[in-house]
C-alpha cells in the first residue's frame, strides 16, 4: 500500500471528494506481476512503509498567483485566510498550546490552500482549520480532549460569524462541528497523504540551540558572543511567530526560514546596538545543513516583502525593514565557500553522534536542571493546597525545556 502523493502540478487544485476517491480507488492491476514479497520480522521497518515525500516550497510568483484572479474575491478570500490564522492564534491561548503547535498548524493551512484551496464560506474555512489544528496537535504534542477543541471553536464561530447572537443554539452548534472535525481530519489527512513533515522553525530552534549543543558544540564560540546570543535567539523565536502568519513557509524550507529569521535579527542588532556585530566564523555551516549565502537570502527578504503586500496587512508585518542588501548581510557573515566536492555536511549526522561521547560540562547542565525540577516538585507538594483545596501552586511554562530564559533587564528589542 503506496502513501498518496499530492497533484505533481503546483498549478492544480483538486476538490476534497476527489483527491479521496484517488487515493482509495487508485488503480492495483500492476501489481500482479511484481514477484510477492516475504515479511522478515528483524526489518525495523517493513518495506510496505513508504514514506511520502513531497514538494512544499515555490517561488514568490508561484504563491501570490495562487490568489484569485477577481480582485473582490480574492480580498475576501485573503479576509477569510486572516479569520483562520486569528482563529489559529486564539486555540493557542484558549488551550494553552505549545508555540511550535501554531506555528505548525500555520504551515500546514498555507500548504492546504495553496493546493486545495479554501471553501467559499468562512464557516467551512474555520472547519477546516480546526481540523488542521488537530492534526498539528497531534503531531506536535499532547492531543487536547475533543470537547475542549468543540467548546473553544463554537465560542469563535459564534463571536466572529455569528456577533454572539447564536448564544441560545450553542448546544446544537457543537454537534455540527464534532461531526465537521471528524469528517474533515480524515479528508486533511487524505488531502496530505500523510506527509506532514513540515520542518517547523519553532523546533528547529529549540533543536540546535538545546542545552545538548550549547555544552558539545557551543563552548568554542567567543565569550562575547556567547552573551549575546540568547538575546539574537529571543528575537529568532518572535520573528517565527510572525513571520508565519504571512506565507513565508511555502517560500523557504523551515532551515532557510530560521537563517532568514537570524540574518534579520543580526542585523537589526548591528543597526540598533552593536554597529560591530557579526556572527562568528562558519557560524551558520557548523550548525545547517544548507549553504547560507547572501544573494541566496537577499532574494528571499525581497520575496518576504512582497507577499507582505500581497497579502495580509498585518501589525506584525516588518514593512521596509525587510529591504536588506547583499552587502548588510555579507556585513554580519564570515562563511567560508563551499567546495562543490566537498559539498555540505549534515551536521546532525547519526554517525556524528552515535559514539555517546559528551562534555562533562552537559553533565553538570542536566544535573542542576535535574536538581531544580525535584526542588519545585518537592516545593509544590508542601505549598500546593490552600484550605480551600484548590492549588495555589503556579507553574511557569515555556516553549521548550532547552529555551534560554533571559530576565526582563536583559532582553533587547530589536
Amino acid at each position: 500500500m503506496e502513501s498518496t502523493k499530492i497533484p505533481k502540478s503546483p498549478h492544480s487544485r483538486i476538490s476534497l471528494d476527489d483527491a479521496i476517491n484517488e487515493a482509495l480507488h487508485s488503480p492495483s492491476g500492476s501489481s500482479t506481476n511484481i514477484a510477492k514479497k516475504v515479511y522478515n520480522s528483524r526489518l525495523y521497518w517493513p518495506d510496505i512503509i513508504n514514506i511520502p515525500k513531497n514538494k512544499w516550497t515555490f517561488n514568490c510568483m508561484e504563491i501570490i498567483e495562487k490568489l484569485d484572479k477577481n480582485e473582490q474575491k480574492a480580498t475576501e478570500e485573503k479576509k477569510n485566510m486572516e479569520k483562520c490564522l486569528m482563529y489559529f492564534y486564539t486555540m493557542k491561548k484558549k488551550l494553552n498550546l505549545f508555540d511550535h503547535t501554531y506555528t505548525a498548524a500555520s504551515i500546514l493551512f498555507f500548504r492546504f490552500w495553496y493546493v486545495y484551496g479554501l471553501p467559499a464560506s468562512l464557516i467551512n474555512c474555520i472547519h477546516v482549520s480546526q481540523a488542521i489544528l488537530v492534526t498539528a496537535c497531534k503531531t506536535v504534542e499532547n492531543n487536547r480532549p475533543i470537547d475542549a477543541y468543540i467548546k473553544a471553536t463554537c465560542e469563535y464561530i459564534n463571536q466572529m460569524i455569528y456577533g454572539n447572537r447564536n448564544a441560545g443554539n450553542i448546544d446544537k452548534l457543537k454537534w455540527e462541528v464534532r461531526d465537521k472535525l471528524v469528517n474533515y481530519e480524515q479528508r486533511i489527512l487524505t488531502h496530505f497523504g500523510f506527509d506532514i513533515n513540515i520542518d517547523n522553525p519553532k523546533e528547529i530552534v529549540e533543536d540546535i540551540f538545546s542545552g545538548f549543543y550549547r555544552y558539545n558544540r557551543d563552548f568554542e564560540l567567543p565569550n562575547e558572543f556567547k552573551e549575546v546570543l540568547p538575546k539574537i535567539l529571543i528575537e529568532v523565536r518572535s520573528f517565527i511567530i510572525q513571520a508565519v502568519t504571512q506565507p513565508v513557509s511555502l517560500l523557504c524550507d523551515g532551515y532557510s526560514f530560521l537563517i532568514l529569521a537570524m540574518l534579520y535579527c543580526g542585523i537589526q542588532y548591528k543597526k540598533k546596538i552593536d554597529e560591530n556585530f557579526k556572527y562568528p566564523k562558519n557560524f551558520f555551516k557548523d550548525r545547517f545543513p544548507i549553504e547560507t549565502t547572501a544573494e541566496k537570502f537577499a532574494a528571499y527578504f525581497t520575496d518576504y516583502r512582497l507577499l507582505e503586500q500581497s497579502f495580509f496587512d498585518l501589525k506584525s508585518n516588518k514593512g521596509d525593514k525587510l529591504q536588506t542588501s547583499v552587502e548588510e548581510i555579507k556585513s554580519i557573515l564570515q562563511e567560508s565557500t563551499v567546495g562543490e566536492e566537498t559539498g555540505i555536511e549534515d551536521p546532525y549526522s547519526y554517525e556524528k553522534v552515535k559514539s555517546g561521547e559528551v562534555q562533562q560540562e552537559l553533565l553538570d547542565h542536566i544535573e542542576e536542571r535535574v536538581n531544580d525540577y525535584i526542588n519545585k516538585m518537592t516545593s509544590g507538594k508542601k505549598h500546593g493546597h490552600g484550605d480551600d483545596g484548590s492549588s495555589s501552586q503556579t507553574i511557569s511554562t515555556s516553549t521548550s525545556p532547552s529555551r534560554l530564559q533571559e530576565s526582563a533587564s536583559k532582553r533587547v528589542k530589536l
